[in-house]
């Protein structure tokens, strides 16, 4: 189930092939061609491309079946947890352990879909208190129905998987694509097609973060310092001082002394 939710992925490649021999002469014969633009990796990161498996590969089904697992039960060396072993039984352990060790997949977490789990349930939360009554049931409904998980700034979902998700809670199943599309769209979700909506999750996050950051620069140095931090951050690049001044319509000395005390 895990696997299956990918939650938990296969390791890459212990041991890549990469001959730098064979990956010089492909490097000279690309450059016979017209030059394009390409990014030039380090050898470090052709390694890395190199050992990364593909999603079929990286969530493929765990290789052992009920029978393996019966069969080892079964076998007169297998010994129960907790009971006292005698010294010919570590020999014997060692033997499998080395046969098992060659063919045994090693699995992880998958961190990037935790975090992305994580961001979805920060930004669902955040939001909810803000919701118009009645429409819980498709916010949730939206994030159930997500349809990659690869972009993890990102939340996709289709109209008929929202419509899927909202007929299993209750109250859902009476409402039709008129009622949701205008709610997706009060959400801030885009679309495109009008049958696929996206919602950016790093944008919240950063806004969040923001509002966050703002509310301890004020509760530290006052509303002036709010002032100008606020100012700063949606310009998001420097500003110069009488620029800050002229736009806040703060005095100058001020702005001075409580751009020092943030710096």
């Amino acid at each position: 189930r895990l696997v299956y939710a990918r939650y938990v992925e296969r390791c890459p490649k212990a041991e890549p092939h990469f001959d730098p021999r064979e990956d010089e002469q492909s490097t000279s014969a690309r450059r016979r061609v017209p030059k394009t633009a390409e990014e030039v990796l380090s050898l470090e990161q052709k390694v890395v491309n190199i050992a990364t498996l593909s999603d079929p590969e990286r969530f493929s089904e765990i290789p052992y079946s009920m029978e393996d697992a019966s069969k080892t039960n079964d076998c007169p060396h297998n010994t129960v947890v907790g009971a006292k072993r005698k010294h010919g039984a570590f020999e014997v352990d060692e033997e499998l352990n080395s046969t098992i060790a060659e063919n045994e997949v090693l699995w992880r977490i998958n961190f990037e879909k935790f975090i992305f789990c994580l961001k979805k349930k920060f930004c669902a939360d955040r939001k909810k208190p803000k919701l118009k009554v009645g429409t819980h049931p498709i916010w949730e409904s939206f994030f159930e129905a997500n349809l990659t998980d690869k972009d993890t700034n990102c939340v996709t979902s289709s109209i008929n998987g929202i419509l899927e998700k909202l007929g299993q809670k209750e109250g859902g199943a009476a409402m039709t694509i008129g009622q949701i599309k205008p709610v997706l769209e009060d959400l801030q979700c885009t679309t495109s097609d009008g049958e696929e909506f996206t919602f950016d999750l790093h944008k919240m996050v950063e806004a969040c973060r923001n509002e966050e950051i703002e509310s301890l620069v004020k509760k530290k140095y006052g509303q002036e310092a709010f002032t100008i931090f606020r100012l700063l951050v949606t310009q998001g690049c420097a500003v110069e001082t009488d620029q800050i001044i002229d736009t806040t319509i703060l005095d100058k000395q001020i702005v001075h002394s409580t751009l020092y005390k943030l710096w």
